[in-house]
């Protein structure tokens, strides 16, 4: 009992260095607990998961993430079967892959269903309300998204819920944007910005709102939105978006010197392609580009 109690506490060790963001270092704790954890089957299956997690985050592979499926396969516990389908799915969206991260997200939603989790379906179905989004399935987005404002129990680990439905507002807003709802979506990314609070996030709905005013044809609203995202955040995303919508919002506005200014900083990300700054005078390409990708 006394060397279970131990593994336990490397484990959770390593899953608040993971929270901490030092995930290099945790997969040293984690192979420590395995090591200990022996013939415990159980525990060294949710030991394995939680690495192959980690590994997933370093966007990186090994035997642990190559065991995934077959801890799915193998059924032995619903909260294994969860975890896993959930890190699958996670590997699959940074990957790009959006059917296969659609199917494991579907597999975990089952599973929490199943086993009577509404707090796991909630993570799932914000990660699936993206995923649909992303494969203009937005019908289905929705759902997703209004699943996650349904649910309003905390979680005891990190007290999510007031975060978890920031973000949905903000995503769903997006959604019935891209849906032709660009009103409601408005009020709905507005609102998340009563809740949203991490530099990241709010700059997010910043984007989306300059997206939004400027379907709306609000363009100083529009502006200001876009602008308030560029000066908040540097992350590669909002940054290169912001300055596709805000050359799209100065050209329409007529400001030529500033549609310049913010076409040339987005070509920057894109040096092969040297006709660039033509193609975005010459076409919208508003409804070809997803601000989530």
């Amino acid at each position: 009992m006394a060397m279970l109690n131990r593994v336990e506490e490397l484990r959770q060790a390593a899953l608040a260095q993971v929270r901490a963001g030092a995930v290099e270092e945790a997969l040293d704790v984690y192979d420590q607990a395995l090591a200990l954890a022996g013939d415990d089957e159980e525990a060294c299956e949710l030991i394995t998961i939680n690495k192959a997690d980690a590994l997933i985050m370093l966007e990186r592979g090994g035997p642990e993430v190559a065991e995934l499926p077959r801890v799915i396969m193998r059924r032995r516990n619903a909260r294994h079967v969860y975890l896993a389908a959930y890190a699958l799915q996670y590997k699959h969206r940074i990957e790009n892959d959006v059917k296969r991260a659609i199917f494991y997200g579907e597999l975990a939603l089952r599973t929490a269903e199943e086993a009577g989790e509404p707090l796991w379906r909630r993570v799932v179905l914000y990660e699936l309300g993206t995923m649909y989004g992303c494969d203009s399935q937005l019908a289905r987005s929705i759902e997703c998204f209004e699943g996650v404002l349904l649910i309003t129990g905390e979680s005891a680990a990190n007290n999510d819920l007031t975060l978890a439905h920031g973000l949905a507002l903000e995503s769903l807003g997006y959604v019935h944007m891209l849906n032709g709802e660009a009103d409601k979506g408005v009020e709905y990314v507005l609102e998340s910005l009563s809740i949203l609070r991490d530099p990241v996030t709010v700059a997010e709905a910043y984007i989306d709102l300059c997206y939004g005013y400027l379907e709306l044809g609000k363009l100083e609203e529009a502006r200001t939105y876009g602008e308030r995202a560029l000066q908040l955040s540097t992350e590669e995303r909002h940054v290169r978006n912001g300055h596709y919508l805000l050359g799209e919002v100065c050209y329409t506005l007529g400001d030529k010197q500033a549609a310049d200014r913010h076409f040339d900083e987005l070509a920057r990300f894109y040096p092969e392609f040297k006709n660039l700054k033509s193609l975005l005078y010459a076409i919208d390409l508003r409804g070809m580009v997803n601000l989530k990708l």
